[in-house]
């Protein structure tokens, strides 16, 4: 627990009735202050602070949460223009409660003065009333002068774009004519796309379920497990959910285990598995009716991913031989077994789901992604060795960057005698593989408005 957690912890009787369940603003201003000093993601954070709210508020914490995270190039642009001095890094938490009251103001239907006067009682909660009147004529400043702020920063790309301004430039490095869908699909809500267990039921049966119960859907353009919900709903509320009979994953995710096409009989490895959509995904494939008799083993770093993993596959009913280890630290987990097929999606900067992980405005850098080709390159490395003969890898990222992807892909072939580069479809031969667009290896996905996230697919076959 840090600093601001303690604090936050010792005033919990002054944040919210509900036998110290704390208000959702409040915990709004940890997970913020937290994911401002780089102690985890806010998908982390979410699951570490989300209980120390009441259920009925967990969906105004996640409003402000990921509005401030996807709003945050505007906003913070926004906050450096009234503030005379930048906040110091102990007071970071102040300037977590400035960018939700700037947000508040901004994007929601609070009343300006409600919002203004839960901004300052953020300060005195904090214990930091000396910030109390710094943060009144701040906002109230912002009240007056809104516009005219807005159209002196317009011009900079953080306010233009709403997003980082490296991450701008690399966009249009490297994608040009699809830079503004780019920007767009990245600033957009996600739609919610569910993965239908085609070994239960069809598409097209539980299209008609959902339809009955008043759910409107519409069949994915790619992937023949994936439907797409006009409006996002509660995941109780999809009928046989518990039972195992749908998932939510993007259909851009779905495609991975499609490429596969596993079987019964076959060893497959998911070599970077949290939280296990695909590994799942991939026992759905190869069970066309009953226990599916594919060998799966599903290998994660971080160890408090591996309870995520366990509980989907409980949900599905599948089971499979899930080790805690690194993919490239072969002596940690591998028992000189081959695989028949391995699926490799990599740690990556993670560039084609902002819109699902809007912290990457925040936290990630430009030398993030020299970092990550370093360990991406070292996992396929190690990972190649443990597929036979005659056997394919998939790798796979949610990255636009090319640097992971196709370049990725040239400098591995280029170093690896045995490794040659296949079709999309050649285990699936039926596959519609007109997605995204080709690149020098594999296809590139880009993120789409009202459709798939980014993502990027290449199919290697060991000679």
């Amino acid at each position: 627990m840090n600093q601001y957690d303690k604090t936050f912890s010792s005033n919990t009787g002054q944040l919210g009735a509900n036998h110290g369940q704390q208000s959702p603003r409040q915990v709004a201003v940890k997970v913020i202050t937290n994911i401002l000093l780089q102690q985890g993601s806010l998908s982390t954070q979410l699951a570490r602070h989300q209980l120390d709210v009441a259920s009925e508020h967990t969906p105004m914490l996640k409003e402000l949460c990921f509005g401030v995270c996807r709003q945050f190039p505007r906003l913070n642009s926004i906050a450096l223009h009234l503030l005379a001095h930048p906040f110091e890094e102990k007071d970071t938490d102040l300037y977590a409660v400035l960018l939700l009251g700037l947000y508040q103001l901004t994007y929601m239907n609070t009343p300006d003065h409600a919002a203004v006067n839960e901004t300052v009682e953020a300060c005195r909660i904090l214990k930091k009333d000396w910030a109390t009147k710094l943060m009144n004529a701040v906002l109230r400043r912002y009240q007056r002068e809104a516009d005219d702020i807005v159209e002196i920063l317009e011009a900079q790309p953080s306010v233009e774009f709403n997003m980082p301004k490296w991450l701008v430039k690399r966009f249009n490095k490297h994608w040009p004519e699809h830079l503004e869908a780019i920007i767009d699909a990245s600033n957009t809500h996600p739609p919610m796309c569910i993965r239908i267990n085609e070994s239960l039921v069809s598409r097209e049966t539980y299209k008609t379920q959902l339809a009955d119960l008043g759910i409107d859907s519409e069949e994915g353009e790619f992937s023949e497990s994936a439907l797409y919900l006009r409006n996002a709903v509660r995941v109780g509320e999809l009928p046989g959910f518990d039972a195992g009979y749908v998932s939510v994953q993007d259909e851009a995710a779905q495609l991975s285990a499609h490429i596969l096409s596993p079987k019964n009989g076959e060893k497959v490895l998911d070599a970077c598995a949290a939280p296990g959509g695909k590994t799942g995904h991939l026992l759905e494939k190869a069970n066309a009716s009953g226990l599916s008799s594919m060998e799966l083993t599903a290998v994660e770093l971080e160890s408090w991913r591996m309870e995520k993993i366990e509980s989907n596959l409980a949900r599905l009913g599948y089971s499979a031989n899930v080790i805690c280890a690194d993919a490239s630290d072969l002596k940690a987990w591998w028992d000189g077994e081959y695989f028949d097929k391995i699926l490799l999606d990599v740690p990556c900067t993670a560039t084609g789901v902002i819109r699902r992980n809007p912290d990457i405005k925040i936290n990630r850098k430009p030398a993030d992604i020299d970092e990550l080709v370093i360990i991406q390159r070292e996992i396929i490395k190690q990972v190649w060795t443990t597929l036979k003969q005659g056997g394919f890898l998939l790798y796979a990222t949610c990255s636009l960057m090319p640097e992971e992807n196709e370049q990725q892909i040239q400098h591995f072939l280029a170093n690896q005698s045995d490794a040659k580069e296949v079709a999309l479809n050649s285990l699936a031969p039926s596959l519609v593989t007109e997605w995204g667009i080709p690149v020098s290896h594999g296809r590139q996905l880009f993120p789409t408005a009202n459709g798939h996230d980014g993502f990027y697919y290449c199919l290697l076959q060991k000679a």
